[in-house]
């Protein structure tokens, strides 16, 4: 039984950090604020894009409800954007196409613009056991929550699955649930620091996924 795969969406399987920079910029904008490196924004997607315009204006001390509300504002913005600059990684159709086990998606963006995007670029012609956002389930990653229910779902065990993603949420994910991980070598975390959370390997193309797969299963 081949093993299932789960992979995180942004910096993984999409490279949306384009789409996400103008969106954070013009926020930023709106509120009289200097615009940002794209560096600085892309080392904050991982944990979320809410999360992300939260950290953004941290240092201004405001009080829950008007974090809400940039929060609200920022996703629309992000809307307008998401699909115009966003681009498949080079490989993923083609291993997802070859690959003849099951596979599903576990992303810390919210479910409706992550399955908005997975249509837009046709990545949703592909059978997922399941896409799980931020807003799927009461947890998100680095709970293993998501990680667990998506194996039950698709009957499998810890030892039958991997998870891969390019954030320290889907490593985290993956040691808090019993799952080897794959780090993704070209996304939107360093790679030493992915190396702290002990993934199996480290993938720089997908054309290498299922010959790391098959080495790590062998043990």
């Amino acid at each position: 039984m081949k093993p299932l795969l789960v992979f995180d969406l942004d910096g993984t399987l999409i490279d949306s950090a384009p789409d996400i920079i103008v969106a954070v910029n013009r926020t930023l904008q709106n509120h009289g604020k200097r615009t940002l490196k794209d560096e600085v924004i892309i080392s904050h997607i991982g944990e979320g894009l809410k999360k992300l315009i939260a950290d953004l204006f941290l240092e201004d001390d405001l009080d829950p409800d008007a974090i809400i509300e940039l929060e609200m504002e920022f996703l629309r913005l992000y809307e307008e954007e998401m699909l115009n600059r966003t681009q498949i990684f080079p490989g993923v159709e083609n291993f997802l196409k070859n690959y003849g086990g099951p596979r599903g998606i576990i992303t810390n963006k919210n479910e409706r613009p992550a399955k908005r995007i997975l249509n837009h670029l046709g990545l949703d012609q592909y059978p997922w056991v399941q896409v799980y956002g931020a807003d799927t389930l009461e947890e998100r990653k680095p709970s293993p929550l998501p990680l667990r229910t998506m194996m039950k779902l698709a009957g499998h065990t810890p030892q039958n699955t991997f998870m891969i993603g390019d954030g320290i949420p889907d490593v985290l994910s993956a040691l808090n649930a019993g799952v080897p991980s794959i780090a993704i070598g070209f996304g939107y975390t360093a790679t030493h620091l992915l190396q702290k959370h002990q993934p199996k390997g480290i993938l720089s193309h997908y054309d290498e996924l299922g010959s790391l797969i098959e080495t790590i299963s062998k043990g």
